[in-house]
């Protein structure tokens, strides 16, 4: 992690830069955990990405409501992609991607695996759940257990 306004987190995943981000972008099932409200942890029935720019994040649950967790802004398999982040540090979803914090996924080849940087800035988007938004991207339970949770689904 760094300043007060950037959870930044390094990782190495052994696997081919292409496997990390097919995993990263098109298998969501195989590794990401709800980042909606207590209610529906567990509840979670599928999860996606639309790889395009304004393409939608989101999740659905086994009760069918789709909720959406954040925007494509950028993309280039399998380089990085750029996301606008719409989810409350209470679980609610944020309409406006105008509104969210942005998110950097940086894939390098780095031997026979991958080296994924993941920066979160712009909190300051969230208004005054700001700083609790990005304790808790930054905590054991946000960004650090899905990229574990990405590690062990590339292997």
């Amino acid at each position: 992690m760094s300043d007060d306004q950037t959870c930044q987190f390094e990782c190495f995943i052994r696997a081919p830069r292409e496997k990390v981000f097919a995993v990263l972008t098109e298998q969501l099932e195989r590794w990401w955990t709800t980042v909606f409200d207590a209610a529906n942890k567990g509840d979670l029935l599928d999860a996606g990405i639309d790889p395009q720019p304004g393409g939608a994040c989101s999740e659905t649950s086994s009760d069918g409501q789709l909720k959406t967790w954040g925007t494509v802004l950028s993309i280039e398999p399998p380089l990085y992609i750029r996301l606008a982040w719409q989810v409350s540090s209470a679980g609610s979803s944020l309409v406006d991607p105008a509104t969210a914090s942005r998110v950097m996924i940086s894939l390098r080849q780095a031997g026979e695996g991958t080296r994924l940087e993941l920066v979160h800035t712009d909190f300051i988007r969230h208004g005054d759940d700001a700083a609790a938004c990005r304790e808790l991207m930054c905590s054991k339970t946000g960004w650090p257990l899905r990229l574990s949770q990405l590690a062990n689904a590339c292997r």
